[in-house]
């Protein structure tokens, strides 16, 4: 959906900007395109940021949604955090899963949205490792 361009990306040289939807990560994005014809696309919370505060945000740092809903894209709801800072504030997030580990038989945790790729998970490398020399086994009917 084409939106009205702030006047903080006018001066930066472009001229059209789109909303669109990214499906596989949830969030909307905001895709921006100057005069000659090149585009370059954000992350519609860093837009309305960036455009109503009128300036960068540092490379490295992130605009984090408070509440950690990703389409809730309110001013008050925005803050500027560094990288490091959002990739542990997502990891707290991760919906986890008590397993036992099927080598050494030791309880641990582990991503529930993992399963689906890993369905009978190890509890560390040592264990998975372990597990990779054991045989193939193959039903016979």
């Amino acid at each position: 959906m084409k939106i009205e361009i702030s006047d903080f990306y006018k001066k930066k040289g472009y001229v059209v900007a789109y909303v669109v939807m990214h499906k596989k990560m949830e969030r909307r994005l905001v895709i921006l395109r100057r005069k000659d014809g090149k585009t370059t696309s954000i992350s519609y919370a860093k837009y309305l940021y960036t455009s109503k505060y009128c300036y960068d945000i540092a490379e490295g740092d992130h605009v984090d949604h408070i509440n950690g809903n990703k389409l809730d894209d309110r001013i008050e709801n925005l803050q500027v955090i560094s990288g490091a800072y959002n990739q542990q504030k997502d990891h707290k997030r991760k919906e986890m899963v008590m397993r036992i580990c099927p080598v050494c038989g030791e309880e641990f945790l582990f991503p529930k949205k993992d399963l689906s790729t890993h369905p009978n998970p190890c509890c560390s490398r040592r264990c998975g490792g372990k597990k990779s020399h054991w045989p193939k086994v193959t039903e016979e009917a």
